[in-house]
Order: structure tokens, then C-alpha cells, then sequence
């Protein structure tokens, strides 16, 4: 399976492609695709699939559900060039007090649900608390991005995937060397790969090769279900080989198949005919991401509920008070 590259239409070409874009400029295909995978990650975050079975779990959460982030970078990636046209300035303020304010958020889990330390308290804010750990990764890799934004698209693809396998070797090292039952706060070691550097900027970068035409852009739509498909597999296969290899405790962020599966399924659902939906789930599908934890952790700690009954429970607070987040937003700055 291969990525084909083109080089990059020009004069009247680029700019019917640029019309044909302003037209199409929603993408339905991708807004759907942006909803279901935010609600995959309050199956993944409740351990849904615990009540299967432990293969299940992990294939779900450690496989499946590593696409999500990756595709919300991916699409950040996708409009980049629209987005600096202002330059980074603006972006990074718009961004940052997004990531400021739902910090402060779940200042009150951060400050009585974990402990307490000067550099626990650094890794948090530098690195995000649990699933916020998106924003700090999006912010940097895209500053990292605006700054090697004028590199060749062959030097930029080849950055990208460099770093993407340095962290990913790194990640698979620690699963082999490191006996995570006697390290106290092991996945305080998640920072070291699942970071700006090594996650953040290779999809975000991969995001922007795409919509610059450089990747997969002669593959035909037919061509692309199956290699949907091939990567797909690829996805379950390295999946089950880290079940089998590893500690479930280890750490799956950087996975190798999802950084060809991602772009591809990324090409597919932009491309599916879905018209403009009554309602916007871009705005939905961050509230439904950054909210959910507020709801889970509370109920993971203070009710004895069953996953699937933690999943139902965590969905319907998620899903019916996300009017009250959108109808916030309005006023208040929480959504990027």
C-alpha cells in the first residue's frame, strides 16, 4: 500500500480547485466523521468494551480509538494554510485561552482527584489533564508546523514521519524495557512521546499535504475503500501483536497503522456526497469531547455503575447538556 503524490496544480487549475472548495466548504463527510469519533471516545474513555472482554477492550481502545485524535489533528492540519492567513498570532490566542479556560475548568479534579505536586502540576499545565492533553499537543504541533510550513513538501512529509516513528519507537521501547508495576505514576511517561513533537505536528503536517494535493491525491474512490481496508487490517494487526507482546498498562498512542490508516480514512469521509445537517457538529463534537470527562470521572469514583451502565449514563449528561456548553459558548470563548 502506498501514498501517491502529485505535484501541486497551478494557475487556472488551482484556482477552479479553490472555487470548487469555497462551494463545498463543510465538508459533511468530514463533520459526520469528526461527531462519531468524538462519541467512540466516551465509549473508549468508559471502557465500553470491557464488558466483553479484555482482547476487546484493548483492541478497541489501544486500536480503533487511536484514529480520534489523529483525525481531529489531521483536519486541523487540512485548513492550515486558511487558518495562518492572519498569521499565528491570532490562532494561538484563540486556541490557548480555549485550552486556559477548560484548564481551569477541571482546576477542581485536578486539584482533589489527583495528587498534589509542584511537578505533577507541571506536567498538567504544560501537558493538559487527561484527555485536555489534545490542546497542548495541537498548540505546539502547530507552531511547530507554521515554523517548517516553507520546508519542500517531500522534506515536510519526511519530518513528519520521522519524528512520528522516533516517538513510536520510543513508545514501543518503554512497553519492552519498563516494568510498569513498580513505577508509582507510570503514565506520567506518557508525556515523553505523547507530545506536541512527536504526535501533534506529524498528523498535523499530514493534514496540510493533503489538502497542498500531495498525498493520495491520484487514488481512485474505489481504490480507496480498499485501502481502507488493508490498513484497517494493518490497524488489527499491530493491535493484537501489542496485546500479546505487552503490558495492557504500556503505552499505545503512536500507532504506526493508524498513521496510514488515518489520512486515507481522513481522504474518504471528505469526499462522501453529505449535504449541510440541521444543526453544526463540528461545535458538537468539541463539546461532546472536552465535556464528558466532567461526568465521567465523578461517576467512576462515587457510583458503583457497571461500563455499559457508565457508558449510558456519561452519553445522555454529555449529549443533553451539550446545549447548554453550545449556548455558553456563545458568550463565552470555550470552543476553538
Amino acid at each position: 500500500m502506498t501514498m501517491a503524490y502529485h505535484t501541486l496544480p497551478s494557475g487556472s487549475s488551482r484556482v477552479a480547485d479553490h472555487q470548487k472548495e469555497k462551494s463545498t466548504n463543510r465538508y459533511g463527510g468530514i463533520d459526520v466523521a469528526r461527531l462519531a469519533l468524538a462519541l467512540l471516545v466516551v465509549l473508549a474513555h468508559c471502557a465500553t468494551f470491557q464488558a466483553v472482554s479484555p482482547a476487546a477492550h484493548f483492541l478497541f481502545n489501544n486500536g480503533l480509538a487511536r484514529i480520534i485524535v489523529p483525525f481531529f489533528l489531521l483536519t486541523t492540519g487540512y485548513f492550515f494554510d486558511r487558518q495562518m492567513a492572519k498569521g499565528l498570532g491570532p490562532w494561538l490566542w484563540r486556541v490557548g485561552r480555549v485550552y486556559v479556560i477548560w484548564t481551569l475548568i477541571f482546576l477542581p479534579y485536578i486539584l482533589f482527584l489527583q495528587e498534589v505536586t509542584p511537578m505533577r502540576l507541571i506536567l498538567t499545565a504544560l501537558f493538559g489533564y487527561f484527555h485536555l492533553w489534545y490542546l497542548p499537543a495541537l498548540i505546539g504541533g502547530m507552531v511547530v508546523l507554521y515554523l517548517a510550513r516553507n520546508l519542500s513538501d517531500w522534506a515536510l512529509m519526511a519530518l513528519a514521519a520521522g519524528l512520528f516513528i522516533v516517538g513510536g519507537v520510543i513508545q514501543y521501547a518503554e512497553n519492552a524495557l519498563l516494568d510498569f508495576s513498580t513505577l508509582s505514576n507510570h503514565y506520567d511517561l506518557l508525556v515523553i512521546t505523547r507530545n506536541f513533537l512527536f504526535y501533534g505536528f506529524p498528523y498535523l503536517a499530514l493534514g496540510t499535504l493533503l489538502h497542498r494535493g500531495r498525498l493520495l491525491a491520484n487514488s481512485r474512490p474505489e481504490t480507496r475503500q480498499w485501502m481502507v481496508a488493508g490498513a484497517g487490517l494493518l490497524l488489527l494487526a499491530e493491535t493484537w501483536l501489542a496485546y500479546l507482546a505487552f503490558s495492557p498498562e504500556g503505552f499505545f498512542d503512536l500507532n504506526f497503522a493508524a498513521f496510514l490508516l488515518t489520512p486515507i480514512l481522513f481522504v474518504w469521509a471528505r469526499d462522501l456526497k453529505i449535504g449541510n445537517l440541521p444543526f453544526d457538529p463540528r461545535h458538537l463534537s468539541m463539546v461532546i469531547y472536552l465535556t464528558h470527562m466532567l461526568y465521567l470521572v465523578p461517576l467512576r469514583i462515587f457510583t458503583g455503575l457497571e461500563t455499559v451502565q457508565l457508558t449510558a449514563v456519561t452519553l445522555v449528561l454529555t449529549l443533553g447538556l451539550a446545549p447548554v456548553w453550545l449556548k455558553i459558548a456563545r458568550r463565552v470563548p470555550i470552543l476553538a
